[in-house]
């Protein structure tokens, strides 16, 4: 499901920012258009699980950081 979620909301980022260019004036993405589809992206890699491996990366070099400090 959450598979289907993720390329659902990539399909729709990347339709967004076709749209977006192709509307007038041509080749210009409003600001908005550009934080929404960032969104989108986000919200399928958090669904991908890109948001959880971040996290377990962080907390890895953080354990290094403490060590190295003792």
């Amino acid at each position: 499901m959450k598979q289907k979620l993720a390329l659902a909301s990539w399909v729709v980022a990347v339709i967004l920012s076709v749209v977006a260019l192709l509307l007038p004036p041509t080749g210009v993405i409003d600001h908005s258009v550009i934080i929404l589809v960032a969104q989108f992206l986000l919200l399928c890699a958090t669904f991908l699980g890109v948001d959880s491996y971040v996290n377990m990366i962080k907390s890895h070099h953080g354990k290094s950081e403490e060590n190295r400090l003792q």
